[in-house]
């Protein structure tokens, strides 16, 4: 991925698009759509505890229903920092917080997500990045709502927002800004909480690879293929960068996995991923920590605090 002058692929969460920004704007929206990533991973909580204490017994076992996924609602900051540079990036900073919260509004599942960040380079130059991300995805993944805006130095940069539908064969989307836009979603395709659902009941059941369509709204094309890769089921994980207040936390006590996601562009070419993305992820859906690698550069996310939501009751 070059930070050369001129039109650069920008990769929108699971979306791709040649952008007509300058690179640095180009940039600015990878940044801003990646941590929309994470957010399609967290909303769902797995009753896995369990299921994790007999994993070691599990060839013993009799064979068992699948887990039952259960949503824990939840509310959590995180702070974003630089993590790697390699040679030649004029990448030299990037700081700043991630919002996110998750919330069971009985017929569906709404989130809510906010961006700031600050981008510095070697020359000198900073740009001031602010997004905001609301969804509401119905609990049967047939129906997505979604309202992405994003500022750049205090100017708009993108603005999506519509609705989506899926059939038993294909689905459709219908744009409200930009006014009149539509497209066509091919079978097989799944909306981003859907999406989370399937990365816990497939590493509950043990898989460790799969790959699906998926549609967010986040830009233009809105869909990607995304390939995601589970680790094995840990009992414990360390974080040395997390507040302290957040180790006695009940919320950080679940197992969980090493999620690996490789975001590709539909009918891609190369057969490489414009970028990837490492979680920890517990098996009650939250993400204790996250590494996004753009390729001459990666953020890392660290978990700042952390709260759970009241069901509705419904």
């Amino acid at each position: 991925m070059g930070l050369d002058k001129g039109p650069v692929r920008v990769t929108i969460e699971q979306r791709f698009c040649y952008s007509p920004f300058p690179d640095k704007i180009a940039m600015s929206q990878k940044i801003t759509v990646l941590a929309l990533v994470l957010f399609m991973l967290v909303p769902f909580a797995a009753q896995a505890q369990t299921d994790a204490d007999k994993s070691d017994e599990s060839a013993q076992a009799q064979p068992q229903e699948p887990a039952k996924i259960v949503i824990t609602p939840h509310r959590a900051i995180y702070n974003m920092t630089l993590g790697t540079v390699k040679n030649g990036s004029n990448i030299s900073d990037v700081s700043g917080k991630m919002f996110f919260e998750w919330n069971d509004v009985c017929n569906g599942w709404a989130v809510q997500q906010h961006l700031e960040l600050k981008i510095s380079y070697s020359e000198g130059d900073e740009t001031e990045i602010s997004s905001a991300v609301v969804t509401w995805e119905s609990k049967d993944g047939k129906n997505y709502n979604f309202n992405v805006r994003r500022i750049t130095n205090e100017k708009e940069t993108e603005n999506y927002r519509g609705k989506a539908t899926m059939e038993d064969q294909a689905g459709k989307v219908a744009y409200s800004i930009p006014k009149d836009k539509t497209m066509e979603l091919p079978p097989g395709t799944i909306f981003p909480s859907l999406h989370t659902e399937f990365i816990i009941k497939k590493a509950l059941a043990g898989e460790k690879l799969f790959t699906s369509k998926v549609f967010d709204g986040s830009d233009e094309e809105g869909l990607a293929d995304v390939s995601s890769f589970i680790g094995p089921l840990q009992h414990e994980f360390q974080s040395t960068e997390m507040n302290p207040s957040l180790r006695d936390s009940a919320l950080l006590k679940n197992p969980g996995w090493n999620v690996r996601l490789a975001f590709f562009k539909i009918k891609s070419e190369t057969g490489e991923p414009d970028y990837e993305m490492n979680m920890s992820l517990l098996t009650n859906g939250v993400a204790k920590s996250m590494h996004i690698d753009y390729g001459d550069f990666s953020v890392t996310g660290v978990l700042e605090s952390l709260e759970e939501l009241p069901s509705p009751g419904c």
